[in-house]
């Protein structure tokens, strides 16, 4: 029974902590909730590890360190979650469409890599404190970014093609305002050229008909 038990809770945390894809009226208010359940099944995995504790099993068992594992997890998306509160749906629907036409065709990595950029330099004191901001800077992304047309008509494309592409680049987006990104935060340029104070990284792109290679580089 403790085996099907700590398993279980193991489900749960894969469950919860699964990007919320239906936007509410306040994204704040959904991350809220998801940490209530995070909080949750971290009261039930420290429940089951005392109960383990009571019945003889050490610190070092197999199932206590399950409990604690899922303790864990569940922190770490507690603060992921904290992380993404910080954000509004308008910031998630700008960046969206940003990331879908930098980067949208492409890998999950890039995908994250060019909105990881973006809000680093919403933190930078070089560039403005906003999403909206930065995105539509003069010179850098592209004002029509920040228009609830240019993220509509990709949602009108996906329609008409049977694809999820708005749904694959908001889910990029969302892993990347939950801290998700290995990407330092003082790297602060992305294009098809080197550029700033020198490279972090290139990353090669080929999907048979079309290849590039974007540079990530430090501000």
């Amino acid at each position: 029974m403790k085996k099907y038990f700590i398993a279980a809770l193991l489900c749960m945390v894969m469950l919860v902590s699964m990007v919320p894809t239906a936007f509410a009226a306040s994204n704040y208010d959904v991350c809220m909730a998801a940490i209530r359940e995070q909080q949750e099944i971290q009261a039930q995995a420290h429940r089951t590890a005392n109960a383990l504790r009571k019945q003889g099993y050490s610190d070092n068992s197999t199932y206590v360190k399950a409990a604690k594992s899922t303790w864990n997890d569940a922190q770490a998306e507690i603060q992921a979650y904290k992380n993404l509160s910080k954000y509004t749906w308008d910031d998630i629907r700008i960046l969206t469409t940003t990331v879908y036409h930098e980067a949208g065709c492409t890998t999950e990595q890039l995908r994250q890599y060019v909105a990881q950029v973006a809000l680093n330099r919403v933190k930078n004191s070089r560039f403005p404190n906003t999403i909206y901001g930065v995105i539509t800077q003069r010179g850098q992304y592209s004002t029509k970014y920040a228009t609830v047309e240019a993220a509509q008509a990709i949602k009108n494309k996906d329609a008409a093609n049977g694809t999820y592409n708005w749904e694959t680049c908001k889910n990029s987006v969302i892993q990347a305002m939950m801290g998700k990104t290995d990407m330092p935060g003082n790297v602060l340029y992305q294009a098809n050229f080197t550029q700033g104070s020198g490279l972090w990284k290139s990353v090669y792109f080929n999907s048979g008909w079309y290849a590039s290679t974007s540079y990530f580089c430090y501000g």
